[in-house]
């Protein structure tokens, strides 16, 4: 062995392969271990290392695996095997390894030469564009069916609302109508999550405060959950702001207390904790923690459990998207979360999203109501409702007349160019569907500007995001309705379209 070693041109190739070389013994012991090896087993001398086996350093579920990949290229085999490992200093490491004989005579004692090459680094880009490509496609399947099923509801809650209002509160169906009524808002509110995986564009973000997003969140988590179940918030002094919106912190917030509660069926302790921090890789911070001590997760859990529709929980408590939209959310925030979990022991999970350098004050979480300003109730205005789906004008209609108001229906551009030429006159406002066959709404609105500059119009759709239905608002349309809207929200935003503005 001193002689194989001593060769100048074998030393040279030894000390400076840059992937770890290996000299390992018949019973599995280190004999060399070359600098680059030095490195991977995060030692600083070959003492360190020399005379202990390969397999201690291998995760426990690839040490099998390894002794018979060992046993086999003994015997002849040529190829290679992946296994999971970790440093001296429990650094964890994927890395790939060859194998090949010394000896002459292959055999259970011979000398094997083992090339590692540290393959984490190539393992965890794969892994992002696997899951880049899923989303992807869980942001295409959405986007794809959101207006159908968005109008569906929208049908669905419409109808509901007229059954409700014919029927009365006093009536023993009443509470049938509003469970069924409830269930379609859920269902929309899948359709909301889905379209945010999809979404990549952070939208309008400005100066916010976690801490006022939190501690309204647990107030309300105090009065809903189970009160076996202690909520504790804990937040540094002086915690710095983030770039995000309202919105986005507390849907990451709710979806994690959620999934903490659903951990904890007989109880236990929900804390959400705000620290300033500070990363080597991405400076100054602000860490949100949720934690529990409910049931915990295995390693292959917490590795899925972000992937879209993955839940372990019952078929009827969740669809598995939840944590899929923290990812996606916090992503979009420019942050990193991660989870910390073992069975019976909890869960943990950390965001860090920058912290603003420059001390803009945050914005406020509900912002100042206007002064009180009386809203006019229809007085026989003419609303001319454009939308390719019967069953939504059916419902704006019976909505609009019950609030004291005309309807005017067209099913695609080209009728509702005909009623609006004929009626141009009656005509106050027109709700507009951005998707139709033939011209779109957004096209068709330039028509109807062009007959009419001061044309009323209210934009809806089911599969356009708020931030491309403010744009509409700048080009001129007076208001917005995501679908599913209620006959309340539809006929509120025609009358503060109707509602006289005051002079400037």
């Amino acid at each position: 062995m001193a002689e194989r070693m001593s060769d100048t041109r074998w030393k040279a190739l030894f000390e400076t392969e840059p992937d770890a070389l290996l000299v390992v013994a018949g019973d599995g012991a280190l004999r060399e271990v070359n600098p680059a090896g030095l490195l991977l087993f995060e030692a600083e001398r070959p003492a360190e290392v020399v005379g202990r086996t390969l397999s201690e350093f291998l995760t426990p579920s690839h040490r099998e695996g390894f002794r018979s990949y060992v046993k086999r290229v003994r015997g002849g085999h040529k190829g290679s095997l992946e296994v999971e490992m970790a440093g001296l200093k429990g650094g964890a490491r994927t890395v790939m390894v060859w194998a090949v004989p010394l000896d002459k005579k292959p055999g259970s004692g011979a000398f094997l030469l083992v090339l590692a090459r540290d393959v984490t680094e190539q393992r965890e880009l794969e892994a992002d564009l696997r899951e880049s490509r899923k989303m992807a496609a869980v942001g295409q399947l959405a986007a794809s069916f959101a207006h159908d099923f968005n109008n569906l509801l929208n049908g669905l809650m419409g109808s509901l609302w007229l059954v409700a209002t014919k029927l009365g509160a006093d009536h023993p169906a009443a509470p049938l109508v509003a469970t069924a009524g409830q269930a379609g808002r859920k269902a929309a509110e899948i359709v909301r999550q889905l379209l945010a995986i999809g979404r990549k564009s952070k939208g309008e973000l400005y100066p916010v405060a976690l801490q006022t997003i939190a501690e309204e969140v647990v107030r309300r988590l105090r009065r809903t959950l189970d009160p076996r179940i202690e909520v504790v918030l804990e937040a540094d002094p002086d915690l710095g702001t983030v770039q995000s919106h309202p919105g986005l912190i507390r849907t990451i917030l709710l979806n994690l207390c959620t999934n903490a509660r659903d951990a904890m069926p007989q109880g236990g302790r929900l804390t959400v904790e705000l620290r300033n921090v500070k990363r080597e890789d991405i400076g100054e911070c602000v860490r949100l923690t949720v934690s529990d001590t409910g049931v915990g997760m295995d390693a292959e859990l917490s590795r899925r459990i972000f992937e879209p529709f993955f839940t372990t929980k019952e078929e009827r408590r969740g669809v598995g998207l939840g944590l899929t939209v923290v990812q996606s959310l916090v992503n979009r925030l420019a942050g990193t979360i991660t989870i910390e979990s073992e069975p019976g022991r909890g869960s943990r999970f950390v965001i860090d999203v920058p912290r603003m350098v420059a001390k803009d004050a945050p914005v406020e979480l509900s912002p100042a109501e206007p002064p009180a300003q009386a809203v006019p109730s229809g007085t026989g205005q003419a609303i001319l409702v454009v939308d390719d789906e019967e069953i939504l004008r059916v419902v704006a209609r019976a909505a609009l007349e019950q609030a004291g108001f005309a309807v005017l229906e067209a099913e695609d551009s080209a009728s509702a160019l005909e009623v609006f030429q004929r009626e141009r006159e009656r005509i106050a406002v027109v709700l507009l569907d951005v998707n139709m066959p033939g011209r779109t709404g957004d096209e068709f609105f330039q028509d109807l500007r062009g007959l009419d500059p001061n044309v009323s119009v209210i934009f809806c759709s089911g599969s356009i995001s708020e931030k491309k239905g403010a744009l509409l608002i700048r080009a001129g349309a007076k208001a917005f309705l995501h679908k599913p809207y209620s006959a309340r929200q539809l006929t509120e935003a025609v009358r503060q379209v109707l509602q006289p503005q005051p002079e400037r």
